[in-house]
């Protein structure tokens, strides 16, 4: 299942899982956001912060990939996944969460994302201590740009390498390639675009 299906990454997502082969559901709040619907298993209407909602659309589901973060959408996921026995969750984060590097350039971007920042810190923290199987997928500068078909990977607080902007298709292969990497359950990837 696909959370913030109907997002500019989200959509990659979508579309990149039924080219893999994958069964994708979509979940979304408003439907009428959702134009191709080629290959989707289901679509479920609701809002990623009501558990009851997410519960209903997680039977059946083997993982989810939230393609949108934040502190409810984790409480509410840790809530339904528990309640249905699915264990496996990709989160999208930002990489600025845990960086120190470069300096200004990171000051700057906690003085103006302070409480978004925050809230992502807080997300993570609750889906590492709550027995799922996450992965926390910590991108850099988004972009719409083509994809390259690479990314740069790494599990450091400050980018070891790749380029600080990632093409949203790019990312999305990322999270379709964390969520069927059972290595990579109980880590944070700091995803970079290629160089």
């Amino acid at each position: 299942m696909v959370i913030g299906s109907t997002g500019r990454t989200g959509r990659h997502v979508l579309a990149q899982g039924v080219e893999r082969g994958h069964q994708i559901t979509a979940f979304v709040r408003r439907p009428d956001g959702l134009t191709d619907r080629t290959g989707l298993t289901g679509v479920h209407q609701g809002d990623a912060h009501d558990p009851a909602a997410l519960n209903t659309a997680r039977k059946g589901q083997d993982a989810v990939i939230a393609a949108v973060g934040g502190s409810r959408i984790a409480s509410a996921l840790i809530t339904a996944m528990r309640d249905t026995g699915v264990r496996r969750v990709v989160m999208t984060s930002s990489r600025s969460v845990p960086a120190t590097r470069p300096r200004l350039a990171v000051t700057l971007a906690w003085l103006i994302f302070r409480a978004a920042y925050a809230d992502l810190a807080h997300a993570e923290g609750m889906l590492q201590v709550n027995g799922l199987d996450w992965t926390i997928a910590r991108g850099t500068m988004l972009n719409d740009k083509p994809p390259a078909g690479r990314v740069h990977i790494d599990f450091e607080a400050n980018a070891t390498g790749g380029a600080a902007q990632l093409s949203r298709a790019d990312y999305a292969m990322a999270l379709l390639d964390g969520v069927n990497d059972p290595g990579m359950i109980g880590k944070a990837m700091g995803i970079c675009g290629p160089k």
